[in-house]
């Protein structure tokens, strides 16, 4: 290769890597200044599992607060949501609210651990039934139906992102409580500390 090739080689690549590092940089400000939602954002976060927030060792995923914002909005503006006249927050307090509880949710898996506390599929089904139960003597039979129309939720989203977390805050805190003598505000004490630890970390400008 001539000289003359080889240094249009190297401005070739010079002018991809300045291309990347600059698409780099504005995904970075879109996701952790301007709290970016757009289509290509949402598949790199995925992608790259880019945190929106530190939690000791654990991490809270940009995509997983996306979708935990778009079923609220979503429920917010669904006739479910109008019939108990859900009011929608400020971007500010709904962003805020947001990730404070999926920080929530990875604190308390960390006592989860400390305490060998575990949630099993078989948990989960069996409060999945009484759900499909009530519903089933309700005005909304189709639990499927009423996730996907009024959340974006498919089951397994719902098992996943809110009975099985649930689950195990009730565990959490039934054995904290018993731990401390009968103490209830026991787990939310201890979370309370935790949450001041400096290891737990905010990513994105709320």
């Amino acid at each position: 290769m001539s000289n003359k090739n080889k240094l249009i080689t190297l401005f070739a690549v010079l002018g991809g890597l300045i291309v990347i590092v600059g698409l780099g940089g504005l995904l970075m400000y879109g996701v952790y200044f301007k709290l970016n939602d757009s289509g290509p954002t949402r598949i790199a976060a995925r992608i790259f599992n880019l945190p929106a927030a530190k939690v000791g060792k654990r991490t809270v995923a940009y995509s997983r607060f996306l979708s935990t914002r778009d079923a609220i909005k979503k429920f917010i503006g669904s006739d479910a949501g109008k019939e108990v006249q859900a009011a929608m927050p400020s971007d500010k307090i709904l962003n805020q609210n947001i990730l404070e509880r999926l920080i929530r949710e990875e604190l308390t898996q960390d006592l989860a651990n400390q305490k060998k506390i575990t949630v099993t599929d078989k948990d989960v089904d069996a409060i999945f039934a009484d759900v499909v139960k009530a519903a089933a003597s309700s005005t909304t039979p189709d639990v499927t139906q009423y996730l996907s129309t009024n959340y974006g939720w498919s089951v397994s989203d719902f098992r996943e992102q809110v009975l099985k977390p649930a689950l195990l805050e009730q565990k959490v805190a039934v054995q904290m409580a018993q731990d401390k003598q009968g103490d209830q505000n026991a787990m939310e004490d201890e979370l309370t500390a935790m949450r001041q630890k400096p290891d737990v970390v905010v990513y994105i400008k709320l």
